[in-house]
């Protein structure tokens, strides 16, 4: 147990430096595992995906994308929209799946799939996840979605949660660190403290840390 509880897991309130590659306004958190990720050959290391998904679904259902309907998952086909340019273009450009699916689930071993999806790459920044109200609808349109992932814009997460979208999970620079976006900055104090029971319960010291604390510190994991 007490080999354990060395393990931790870094946040940070504020962040403005571009090489998180994540929108660096609006309220937001920073998450990290520099000594996990320089130790472990994963971009996210087993135990930081059980924390994230252990405190995204404490109370709310999560959605992401995946190439395929993913097994003990709910899953919706996104058709294209008449605002997306010609598909095959698209699929060219993007290197994504023609078959793109919105999976939603409360369930954390379901969850953890989203970090391994088909066609929507964490490492590369590729995939989003977003939390919503357990029964709540949540139906945005696929152009939507795919502008969001990988942005390092806010403005492309507004109508996510003008649809319902409580928090929204974005992997930061090489999928080793990861941001949390919310609309009002409550709700990421919230977070925060769903995040430090979690952590508690998963055997993890969480450390909250100035972003200079974080900068110039190793980040990516080693090959």
């Amino acid at each position: 147990m007490a080999a354990v509880m060395e393990i931790s897991v870094v946040i940070c309130r504020a962040f403005s430096a571009p090489q998180w590659e994540l929108p660096p306004e609006g309220a937001r958190l920073l998450i990290a595992w520099p000594e996990l990720a320089a130790a472990d050959n994963d971009a996210v290391p087993a135990v930081v995906q059980a924390l994230l998904c252990h405190s995204m679904t404490s109370s709310h259902d999560v959605t992401w994308l995946s190439g395929d309907k993913l097994p003990d998952s709910d899953a919706r086909a996104l058709k294209p929209s008449l605002r997306e340019g010609p598909d095959w273009a698209w699929r060219r450009l993007t290197g994504r799946p023609h078959e793109v699916r919105l999976c939603r689930s409360g369930d954390l071993p379901r969850v953890r799939q989203l970090f391994n999806a088909p066609g929507f790459c964490w490492s590369q920044r590729g995939q989003i996840a977003m939390l919503v109200p357990p029964g709540a609808a949540f139906a945005p349109e696929r152009v939507e979605l795919l502008a969001a992932i990988g942005t390092e814009r806010l403005m492309a997460l507004d109508s996510l949660y003008a649809q319902g979208a409580a928090y929204i999970l974005l992997p930061g620079v090489d999928g080793c660190v990861a941001g949390l976006h919310a609309p009002l900055t409550d709700a990421i104090d919230s977070f925060v403290a769903t995040l430090k029971t979690c952590a508690a319960a998963c055997g993890i010291q969480l450390k909250e840390v100035s972003e200079q604390d974080l900068l110039g510190k190793k980040i990516q994991p080693s090959n």
